[in-house]
């Protein structure tokens, strides 16, 4: 296995490498193909979910700075701000979190859960969501706090190098299983998860397709962002293998991992994935009946709970090409799922219309 993380400043938060699961029920329900879950689900942080890879190397880099506060934002609902005030809380810093609207007054889902934490709430109610963060940076700074800011989604250079790990966790969890999948799917955002692993795939040379599934509008400028982080990333892991003079490594491991980020541009690997927003539905956080669907799909099959704003869509593009004939029954699919089941105690009512109860 390539040694991807090359010494970045890392912290442990997730309980790696997460399950690797057949779902037979589930395939059997859709007619095929042989369906697998890598569950990114059971990371274990503050009831798990993908961005716990991702805040191993922010936090990381947050504590060599000699930060006592981080700062992130998101909707209401957000995994991510979730997860990054339990990440902050477990390494006694403070957590700021900016939520985008009014306060809704009341706590449920994953808001219920950022109280829980401990975490501070800011409303942008009408303003830009960058002015509130600035000025929430500015106020720490006056007050003698060093600030650290996490972007949305943690999706930055940084934060991507996460799911490069996740690809080595695939490339053994397909060597286990035996099996070469032909597509993953993942639901998609801002586009650091989908990125890293876009680079992790080239990395260790993994043959599936990358299908991520939108969950708001903007299927091109996902790409792009997915396109420009990997090789934002594929640069910082470069320019570290370039700087180790001394390391643990093995030449062999530093010269094969140096030669394949070498290969990495626009030209290889735009056409190792695609984006799709047939998915998104009204919005953003914007419950689907087909996302619905597929929740209860997978949880009524294999016991496994997605949810309406992210992985419910995802599996809901998966479900649609399956039923479209894109796939044979000895085929072998991927679904990553990432988390997010603590938003389905905000959306009851999604659940319980159209007949669902």
């Amino acid at each position: 296995m390539l040694p991807y993380a090359l010494g970045f400043p890392r912290v442990r938060l997730s309980s790696l490498p997460t399950p690797f699961e057949e779902v037979p029920r589930f395939s059997e329900a859709l007619g095929g193909p042989r369906i697998f879950v890598k569950r990114d689900d059971a990371t274990s942080l503050a009831l798990g979910g993908n961005k716990a890879r991702k805040l191993e190397f922010l936090l990381g880099e947050a504590l060599e700075e000699g930060c006592d506060t981080i700062i992130t934002a998101g909707g209401p609902q957000s995994n991510h701000a979730r997860m990054t005030a339990a990440a902050a809380v477990k390494f006694g810093m403070e957590p700021i979190l900016v939520l985008d609207g009014e306060d809704p007054g009341y706590r449920q889902g994953n808001l219920l859960l950022d109280y829980i934490l401990g975490a501070r709430l800011i409303f942008t109610g009408g303003r830009e969501t960058a002015d509130v963060i600035s000025e929430t940076v500015e106020s720490l700074k006056c007050d003698g706090k060093k600030p650290y800011v996490i972007p949305v989604g943690g999706s930055n250079c940084i934060g991507t190098l996460g799911y490069i790990g996740c690809a080595a966790e695939l490339a053994e969890d397909f060597k286990k299983a035996g099996v070469e999948p032909k597509s993953l799917y993942l639901a998609t955002g801002s586009s650091g998860t989908l990125a890293g692993l876009l680079l992790g795939k080239l990395l260790y040379n993994l043959s599936f397709s990358i299908k991520g599934v939108a969950v708001s509008p903007g299927a091109d400028k996902k790409e792009d962002r997915a396109l420009q982080l990997a090789l934002e990333a594929s640069d910082l892991l470069k320019a570290k293998v370039e700087s180790l003079n001394e390391s643990p490594l093995s030449s062999i491991d530093i010269q094969e991992l140096e030669n394949r980020i070498c290969e990495v541009s626009i030209e290889n690997i735009k056409d190792e994935f695609s984006v799709t927003e047939d998915f998104v539905g009204p919005g953003y956080a914007v419950p689907t009946p087909e996302g619905i669907e597929a929740i209860f799909a997978l949880a009524r099959t294999e016991g496994i709970i997605t949810d309406p704003v992210y992985t419910g869509k995802a599996l809901a593009g998966l479900m649609a090409d399956v039923r479209n004939g894109l796939y044979d029954k000895d085929d072998v699919v991927v679904f990553l799922h990432t988390g997010g089941t603590p938003a389905n105690f905000a959306y009851v009512e999604a659940f319980l219309e159209g007949g669902f109860k």
